[in-house]
């Protein structure tokens, strides 16, 4: 047969990949993007990447190389889970409030007022220390449900989601604080938006979008002011609303011409923007906008950026209220980015809707038999307290 599965060590270049055609539910650590290896970096990069296996065309093969063994290693993608998540829940709160505060005072500045990226700094290193804590903390309280502040919340979720993305993808600490800084400043052109506009209580008309899309070149001029701003964050801000195919904004750029850092946050943004309650309209779950966000893979993002922010994400992301094959429902209280669709699911109702005492926690990797049947829509959730299930009281579910 031509084409045979390898592992990632023993890609080298000139090796043809081939997509098998997999669901990324199945083989999440699969890389399936066609086409040629062309250097030991693409290697590297794939590694890097968190995949471990390949599927390459053998008739198709050029040897440009000797195969790459050596210092290859895959990162260990189990990373930020070195305290209990009920135990970084509290600090992680810590974080998320003052992140907010900050920007709401960069955003409620005058337009005279000097940028001062800088001063954001520490609350990227909070944020930082915390997912190495604990990845799914922080994670979590950017989803609670909040009907009040969207823009300064969303300005700290997009940081949130597009630190913990870059840190899975491998990039090192130093651009992590940069990508953070992009997040939390992403949306600052916002502020220059009239605010009849920004606030309305209902979908856009075609004139106010147009002012509403304005914001990223708004944002980027006054940020650009200040000359100690990275070139990367400047174009993460810039272009955070492009898109693959070229359908975007304010530049209508395709392909590679979209930085990484535009990437990233484009992807953060949409997820957290789907997954975020609105005064017009509903959240939509998790599951949900990742399948959307999937099926808008070579359209809004390349395939390999989409396929890497949904194992990253989960497809059942932590405080996501489930039901068993069997019949008990609870909700998702760790992720599992190796096998998305099998994550650690603390079980808090009977068959019959009864609770459960004492609650138990169920590593569904590990449950034979055992799988996620379905997601609880909010009415099938109302009697799950998921905040406190994870250990964060009631009276703090808003973070």
């Amino acid at each position: 047969m031509p084409i045979v599965k390898i592992p990632i060590s023993s890609l080298q270049p000139g090796m043809y990949v081939v997509d098998a055609g997999i669901p990324w539910t199945q083989a999440p650590l699969l890389y399936a993007e066609a086409g040629y290896i062309a250097s030991h970096e693409d290697v590297q990069r794939i590694a890097r990447q968190g995949f471990t296996e390949v599927y390459h065309d053998t008739e198709r093969y050029r040897p440009l190389g000797l195969p790459i063994t050596e210092g290859l290693t895959v990162p260990d993608i189990a990373w930020g889970r070195r305290v209990p998540l009920e135990q970084e829940l509290a600090r992680a709160r810590e974080v998320y409030t003052a992140s907010i505060e900050h920007v709401k005072n960069f955003m409620h500045s005058t337009p005279s007022t000097p940028v001062n990226m800088e001063a954001a700094r520490p609350l990227v290193e909070s944020i930082l220390t915390s997912l190495d804590r604990n990845l799914d903390a922080l994670i979590f309280l950017a989803k609670l449900r909040h009907s009040d502040a969207y823009t300064f919340r969303h300005c700290v979720n997009v940081s949130i989601f597009s630190v913990a993305y870059a840190r899975f993808r491998g990039l090192d600490r130093e651009h992590l604080y940069s990508v953070g800084l992009a997040g939390l400043f992403h949306d600052y052109g916002k502020a220059l938006v009239p605010s009849h506009i920004l606030n309305a209580p209902r979908p856009l008309k075609p004139w106010e979008t147009e002012i509403m899309h304005s914001h990223v070149l708004r944002g980027y001029e006054k940020l650009k002011t200040d000359k100690a701003i990275a070139p990367e964050i400047l174009l993460g801000v810039l272009q955070h609303h492009e898109k693959f195919n070229g359908t975007g904004y304010p530049y209508g750029l395709a392909g590679d011409a979209i930085s990484l850092y535009g990437r990233i946050l484009s992807l953060s943004d949409v997820y957290d923007a789907l997954t975020s309650w609105r005064v017009y309209k509903q959240p939509l779950a998790p599951h949900k906008v990742l399948g959307i966000m999937y099926q808008m893979r070579g359209q809004a993002w390349t395939p390999t950026d989409v396929d890497l922010f949904v194992k990253f994400m989960g497809v059942y992301p932590v405080g996501s209220p489930v039901e068993l094959s069997n019949g008990l429902r609870g909700v998702v209280c760790r992720s599992n980015q190796r096998a998305p669709a099998k994550p650690w699911v603390k079980l808090a109702l009977d068959k019959t809707g009864r609770p459960l005492h004492p609650t138990e926690v169920v590593d569904l990797t590990h449950a034979d038999g055992l799988e996620i049947a379905r997601p609880l829509s909010s009415q099938e959730s109302a009697s799950l307290d998921v905040p406190g299930l994870l250990g964060l009281p009631q009276r703090c579910g808003n973070a």
